[in-house]
């Protein structure tokens, strides 16, 4: 079936947030999502808008690994956010960010749709998506934040990026059907909009609670490198501070910043980043 492309109308049409959302934007093609939402920010734009792209020639994604997905058959979309935090506390964005994205998958799609720390979506192991937050310039007034996202939607087993070391996967795959992108990046939205709600609340206990129960990988022997050293121990969590928690061997608990922290889920040997 033919890829059918957003349009912001579309997705406008009853859609009900309060944030995100408030602007919408959908481009056929451009470089990176991101780049094209510093300029937006550069130029204004108000918090919450949120920029749809079809097809990026250089879309990237954490620790800057490129992300590459097929013309019209992914969700790909970058949110900006002024949030009421410090940079240092930005971990929160990418923890609300997953559990809306994982909510809505299971809510619409009844998936067994996990987080696979710290940052990529996955079924089964398998990866559906990512999330990337990026810092802007700051000031005392002023506390800029791009978060982006990027899902396979449509895609065939046949053009599914290759994951060094990992499957990836599709919604379309999982489900055996063809995906409504509109209604997706719908109700995407407004669970991100509804998160995003309760995160400027500061009700982060809540964000976090959820996020660990939606992560594969609590209760699962790890290695973290952090600062040179390396640990090994088993994951029981973060807490609302932005701190991984690792009960080691002897029974003491160590707590790392998540930002700094490498986590490899397969002991014993080697350190690679989600």
């Amino acid at each position: 079936m033919k890829p059918v492309r957003l349009f912001a109308d579309k997705i406008k049409d009853n859609l009900r947030t309060d944030i995100i959302g408030r602007e919408i934007v959908t481009l056929e093609r451009t470089v990176s999502a991101m780049d094209t939402a510093k300029q937006m920010l550069k130029e204004g734009a108000i918090e919450g808008t949120t920029i749809f792209v079809e097809e990026q020639t250089q879309g990237r994604g954490r620790t800057g690994r490129e992300w590459f997905c097929k013309s019209g058959k992914g969700l790909l979309l970058t949110v900006v956010l002024r949030p009421a935090i410090q940079p240092e506390s930005s971990y929160i964005l990418m923890v609300f960010t997953a559990v809306a994205i994982v909510q809505t998958i299971r809510d619409m799609f009844k998936l067994p749709v996990e987080i696979d720390w710290p940052n990529d979506i996955v079924i089964n192991k398998k990866k559906l998506g990512g999330i990337i937050v990026e810092t802007q310039d700051h000031t005392d007034q002023s506390k800029n934040y791009i978060v982006g996202i990027g899902i396979n939607v449509n895609l065939k087993k046949h053009e599914l990026p290759e994951e060094i070391g990992q499957p990836a996967t599709s919604l379309t795959i999982e489900k055996e059907a063809f995906i409504d992108r509109t209604n997706f990046a719908r109700a995407l939205l407004q669970n991100l909009d509804s998160w995003y709600l309760i995160l400027k609340d500061e009700r982060y206990d809540h964000i976090v609670d959820k996020w660990q129960e939606f992560c594969m990988n609590i209760g699962r022997r790890v290695n973290v490198r952090n600062t040179k050293k390396e640990f090994e121990g088993v994951f029981l969590g973060i807490t609302k501070d932005g701190e991984l928690i690792l009960q080691l061997d002897d029974g003491r608990k160590k707590k790392f910043k998540v930002e700094h922290t490498i986590m490899n889920h397969q002991p014993p040997s080697g350190f690679v980043s989600s």
